[in-house]
């Protein structure tokens, strides 16, 4: 897995790629709390999935985490491009009121940005 970070109008983007499974979910978690430490200020996340190959239940669970540790702040998380296989276990797990779902990362970080 690759994640590659940037940030745009205040909203931190996380560029997520390949398999979002058990042995790499420390990297996810490692690289969200270096952008908290970084930028205090910015509770907005969008995760883009378009290159994600596969995720399993640890990798929502990480994602729950991170929406755990942020949400009591007023943080916010969208995801988008993502593919139906992500969608379904989403879905599944019950988790599609949790996490925004956005067509393009323009509109995610145009909603993120308006709850500010």
């Amino acid at each position: 897995m690759v994640i590659t970070m940037s940030e745009k109008e205040g909203v931190i983007i996380f560029r997520l790629s390949g398999r979002i499974i058990s042995p790499g979910i420390k990297e996810i978690s490692e690289t969200v709390e270096e952008a908290l430490t970084a930028s205090s200020s910015s509770l907005r996340f969008v995760f883009d999935f378009k290159k994600v190959t596969q995720i399993d239940s640890f990798g929502l669970g990480a994602l729950m985490k991170i929406h755990s540790d942020i949400h009591p702040r007023q943080g916010k998380i969208a995801v988008v491009n993502v593919n139906k296989h992500v969608k379904n276990l989403i879905v599944t797990a019950r988790l599609i009121t949790v996490f925004e779902n956005f067509e393009s990362e323009d509109d995610a970080i145009a909603a993120l940005s308006k709850k500010s």
